[in-house]
């Protein structure tokens, strides 16, 4: 079988001494983000209280990193004390984890901007000469320290959805239908984000497998996690689109805007809900899936 719970993470999953069923894993992926969010909201109430003054930049950073370190706090408790088995095997190896990080922080760059540039040289995205935030040189200090939020976000909804979710229905079922669920709930996530649409869906979808596809061939998570980090910094900061339709007012260095039709750009969501991020996504899908397949036939 090309996609199959012999190995990998599906396998790290199994060593689990307790695996719900589908139904309970995808309430208990819905209740660990619920959940952490609650208690961030707790922690932010208290950090209130306290009348601790932030800036625009350190109250987003603080935000992103608390409500997201909460949710990952929570799956890890529940692998830990529930099913008994170690952090480790979520897709945390010590082994190259730096390197393989860093291997997925420049595809997901490389992946982004090669949807920059199309949009780009076709004409439906130009630079905003009328945008007054921080942008160029003066911004850089902003986009860096931006990037630790960035880290924090993606990787708990890696830890969610491809570390934990995915192998946990897999392990139980089929790595195939722990893929097609697992990205399915990541899209369902992102349903009331603002000015979201059919496209928008889509394509949160087909990240969610591209993402997938890469932890089952590279048997790890660090990947997914830089891929995933990169992409919306380099969206928000680095181009200064919207993320999944939010604005992200913390500087960037190129301050672009979407000017052709929608359904090309992505509009007021951002690229991701463009058919120009589709084509690059499913062209992505494809060449993970080949190198899975040339994997699998290798003699062992």
């Amino acid at each position: 079988m090309l996609l199959n719970n012999r190995e990998g993470l599906c396998f790290e999953a199994k060593k689990a001494k307790y695996l719900p069923n589908l139904f309970v894993a995808i309430l208990l992926g819905i209740g660990f983000f619920i959940v952490g969010q609650l208690l961030g909201v707790g922690v932010s109430i208290i950090i209130s209280l306290i009348k601790i003054k932030f800036t625009n930049l350190s109250a987003f950073v603080t935000q992103l990193i608390i409500m997201f370190s909460l949710i990952s706090a929570c799956v890890f408790f529940w692998v830990k004390f529930i099913e008994k088995r170690k952090i480790s095997t979520l897709g945390f190896y010590r082994k190259n984890a730096f390197k393989n990080y860093m291997r997925g922080f420049f595809i997901g760059l490389i992946l982004f901007s090669i949807v920059t540039f199309i949009l780009f040289v076709t004409g439906n995205a130009i630079l905003d000469k009328n945008f007054h935030g921080k942008v160029g040189v003066a911004a850089i200090g902003s986009v860096l320290l931006v990037l630790p939020g960035w880290i924090v976000q993606s990787a708990t909804e890696e830890i969610l959805t491809r570390g934990w979710l995915m192998n946990v229905i897999g392990a139980k079922y089929n790595a195939g239908l722990g893929l097609i669920v697992s990205s399915m709930l990541f899209s369902v996530a992102h349903f009331l984000n603002p000015n979201v649409n059919s496209i928008a869906l889509i394509n949160i979808v087909l990240v969610g497998l591209l993402f997938g596809l890469y932890v089952i061939k590279y048997k790890e998570l660090w990947g997914a996690c830089g891929i995933h980090a990169s992409w919306n910094w380099g969206q928000g900061n680095i181009y200064g689109f919207e993320v999944s339709g939010n604005r992200v007012d913390t500087g960037t260095l190129f301050k672009l805007k979407s000017i052709g039709p929608h359904w090309i750009t992505g509009g007021s969501f951002g690229p991701e809900a463009g058919l120009v991020s589709t084509l690059i996504l499913i062209i992505g899908i494809f060449v993970l899936l080949s190198l899975i397949k040339k994997e699998a036939q290798k003699p062992i």
